[in-house]
């Protein structure tokens, strides 16, 4: 297992070392995070007409008072059976304090260690890039923890996808305004 992890780590390395080299010719940011507690508010979106929270993996549940943490993607044939995902289903979260930390930093979930790195490029929900516009080329110096967090976290999600999505299974997403599922997507027999 470890021999894996260090594999990984290597290729994450190399990865990130070749993206920063090859961004030379665009305007160069180095990601230093201001404390400013911006990524921690305004926690809830509404995206193609369904309103989501923080995503969370199933172990990263137990961080929060239950009654904050609802389903976020589950796979099923008539209903949603087995859920994939989880979100925090607040606006705020529960663990920033008055002076714009987080008190569970060194066990923050995933989607916070990854943040403001979503997929390769960055959040304009951050401070730091809130000037930019979405798209644009920009180099950003991320550190490996923000790339790490993004990369772990896609593979916990496609883990789960490739373990539980059968044929005849559909993709069911929670939508936290109506408190209803809806179906996203199905795998035809």
């Amino acid at each position: 297992m470890w021999k894996r992890e260090k594999s990984e780590m290597r290729k994450t390395y190399s990865r990130t070392k070749r993206i920063n080299q090859n961004r030379k010719t665009m305007s160069e940011i180095d990601f230093e995070c201001k404390k400013c507690g911006t990524c921690c508010r305004d926690l809830l979106e509404d995206f193609d007409g369904i309103r989501k929270g923080l995503i969370l993996t199933a172990n990263e549940t137990n961080l929060f008072p239950s009654e904050m943490v609802s389903p976020k993607i589950a796979i099923g044939v008539k209903k949603p059976d087995k859920i994939i995902e989880y979100q925090l289903s607040v606006n705020v979260c529960p663990h920033l304090n008055e002076r714009n930390e987080c008190m569970i930093y060194y066990k923050r979930p995933l989607m916070c260690k990854a943040f403001p790195y979503e997929s390769g490029t960055f959040s304009v929900k951050c401070e730091v890039f809130s000037h930019l516009k979405a798209g644009v080329p920009c180099n950003v110096a991320f550190s490996l923890t923000e790339i790490e967090a993004s990369e772990k976290l896609n593979r916990y999600i496609m883990n789960r996808f490739r373990k539980y999505f059968k044929k005849g299974s559909k993709l069911w997403e929670f939508d936290l305004a109506t408190k209803e599922w809806t179906v996203k997507a199905s795998q035809n027999p």
